[in-house]
């Protein structure tokens, strides 16, 4: 029986074991980073999956598995990738099965799994917020309609994307640049067309992270965070983005839940695999995921979990609690919710699936429940039509990836998203920088060599030093520097970015000897008042959030956000490196730029403030 004859059955009649099997299998989204046949006790497999393995093709195949989602360690070229996915689809279908989801988290901005060769990464969604109060959508709809004439010929057909969530936190760790802004009309307004895009062009967008992840000041990878807006506040704020693109002409095909708690919309408790009562996270809510979700704003789409392998969930729920208390409270699909990366990890995985099954057949989860999860996953991939990748063959797209004609463009709008984007803090009255003797400081040494290539294209005249702050340079180096250069330029990445966005370009001793944020502000924040003190210009640059922006104000003469930090480069080759938005910021420096962007967070400088030492 096929499995919309399984969604059309009788309400009334039970399901049989092999129906919930086949149901159970398509409700899940298994990740395919590494696999290795055999792994010795105390190893961990290192082998990316750039070609489906034998195992893992019946392990789908065998389970009836709904999808699979890739990461940037499952992406060598274009060719690689259609073959790949051409594979994973071919295996599913000549078998009889359901097409696969094959989805992948490319956001823009600082979450982009597909190498900048490939697809860039455009600016992010903080960027295009900035440029909301003049361009209203048309960023929005572009950049995603960019990702999607990439994604799609390649064979994704799902995009984790985008996050409607509001940053109203400034510590937030995790959201920050990934929000459109701190104005829920805004975010709306950019979400919906951020999806339109996506899903005019075939990809299945998934807005996240419901119910709101952005007044959070706890990362859900490591921790399980609390959000205490009353219930007002949430409807006026974080819920709003979601209800108003659920109710546009283009509803997301998918929301994903958050890993956080959120006590004014469920304050149940629960109790966790250490035997502690703690309230329900909104992945395992019921409340939230069908009373809020399904009942009262109307949602017909599919709902997916954020990732069940995250320490929001998987520190306090084992694999198989996780995975039924998320079907019980609504979810129609599990994302990650067992790793494999090993034949010992199959067999693991035979028997949570089997328990899964055994379970909801006795009963855990409501039969009807199953039947309508099983109708909306059938529905989602009949309407993006998710055969047409294996039904036009391999060598149709073979040859539909040679055309680059999108590439070109994409890197247009990145190029036009970053200037625009680019906003004056303050100090606009010292623009352009006329001096000719620059001395910068960067966070590492990629974002150096960007700045050094967008120096000697854009303004060849100018004397460039720039010195990385991955660890603090020698106090003669500064002096010596400090003593030839008339103008300081602070670039300043606030939160800390991760140690893979170094992409490799500084030496691993000094990656492991890396300063912390309190040292790396610290000597800033001397260095700054060095400068003011020997009448340098001193220009301060956040290129991440620009709440940092108000400590450095007193001792800096113009300020200058990006709200983003991207590079893009050939792996160890410096004269490729180059990046869109450190172009934007030197070209406002240099006067052929005009700031026009206006910050989408309120970075509020303080009108009498005492720097921080």
């Amino acid at each position: 029986m096929t499995l919309t004859g399984i969604a059309n059955l009788a309400v009334a009649q039970p399901l049989t074991e092999q129906q919930v099997s086949r149901m159970v299998g398509q409700r899940i989204i298994l990740d395919m980073r590494y696999f290795c046949e055999q792994v010795s006790k105390g190893q961990t497999c290192q082998t990316p999956v750039t070609e489906l393995p034998e195992a893992l093709k019946t392990l789908l195949v065998e389970h009836n598995i709904g999808g699979v989602i890739l990461f940037s360690e499952n992406i060598k070229s274009p060719l690689q990738l259609v073959e790949l996915n051409f594979s994973l689809q071919s295996a599913m279908i000549e078998a009889g099965k359901p097409p696969l989801i094959i989805a992948v988290d490319q956001e823009g901005g600082r979450v982009a799994r597909l190498p900048s060769e490939m697809l860039t990464s455009f600016a992010g969604n903080l960027a295009i917020g900035a440029t909301f109060h003049r361009h209203g959508s048309a960023f929005a709809q572009n950049v995603s309609q960019g990702i999607a004439r990439v994604l799609r010929p390649l064979g994704i057909n799902t995009n984790f994307a985008p996050s409607v969530d509001i940053n109203s936190e400034p510590r937030n760790p995790v959201i920050n640049v990934r929000s459109f802004g701190e104005n829920p009309e805004q975010v709306a307004a950019l979400g919906e067309a951020f999806v339109a895009g996506l899903q005019h062009e075939g990809v299945i967008s998934a807005i996240k992270h419901f119910p709101g992840h952005g007044d959070t000041h706890v990362d859900s990878h490591s921790g399980l965070p609390q959000v205490t807006h009353t219930a007002k506040q949430a409807n006026r704020g974080d819920l709003l983005p979601f209800r108003q693109i659920i109710n546009s002409a283009t509803p997301a095909a998918m929301v994903m839940s958050a890993h956080i708690q959120y006590p004014s919309l469920d304050d149940s408790q629960i109790t966790d695999v250490h035997g502690r009562s703690q309230t329900v996270p909104a992945t395992l809510s019921r409340k939230i995921l069908h009373t809020l979700l399904r009942d009262q704003m109307r949602y017909k789409g599919v709902v997916v979990t954020d990732a069940l392998d995250m320490a929001g969930i998987a520190k306090f729920f084992s694999k198989e609690e996780a995975t039924l208390r998320a079907f019980q409270a609504g979810a129609d699909i599990a994302l990650m919710p067992y790793t494999i990366r090993s034949s010992q990890d199959i067999a693991g995985f035979k028997q949570f699936f089997d328990n899964v099954v055994t379970r909801i057949k006795l009963g855990e989860v409501k039969a009807d429940e199953m039947r309508l999860t099983a109708q909306r996953i059938t529905q989602l991939k009949n309407t993006f039509s998710l055969r047409e990748y294996y039904e036009k063959g391999l060598a149709w797209w073979q040859n539909e990836i040679q055309d680059r004609q999108f590439h070109a463009r994409n890197q247009d709008i990145e190029k036009a998203l970053s200037l625009a984007a680019t906003t004056l803090l303050y100090g606009g009255e010292k623009l352009p920088v006329s001096d000719k003797k620059w001395l910068a400081v960067m966070p590492d040494s990629v974002r150096c060599y960007a700045l050094n290539n967008a120096v000697a294209a854009l303004t060849p005249d100018t004397e460039l030093a720039c010195i990385p702050l991955t660890v603090l340079p020698a106090k003669q180096t500064i002096k010596r520097l400090m003593a030839q250069a008339n103008v300081l330029l602070v670039g300043d990445i606030t939160p800390l970015h991760a140690v893979y966005e170094m992409a490799n370009f500084d030496s691993p001793s000094d990656v492991k000897k890396r300063i912390n944020q309190t040292a790396r502000h610290g000597f800033i924040m001397s260095l700054m008042k060095t400068a003011k003190k020997q009448h340098k210009k001193v220009i301060f640059a956040p290129l991440r959030m620009p709440y940092i922006a108000q400590t450095f104000q007193p001792v800096s003469d113009i300020g200058i956000a990006t709200f983003s930090y991207n590079v893009g480069y050939q792996p160890g080759m410096v004269d490729s490196v180059h990046s869109a938005a450190i172009d934007a910021l030197v070209r406002t420096l240099i006067g052929t730029n005009v700031a026009s962007g206006a910050s989408p967070v309120k970075w509020q400088p303080p009108l009498h403030h005492k720097p921080e030492t």
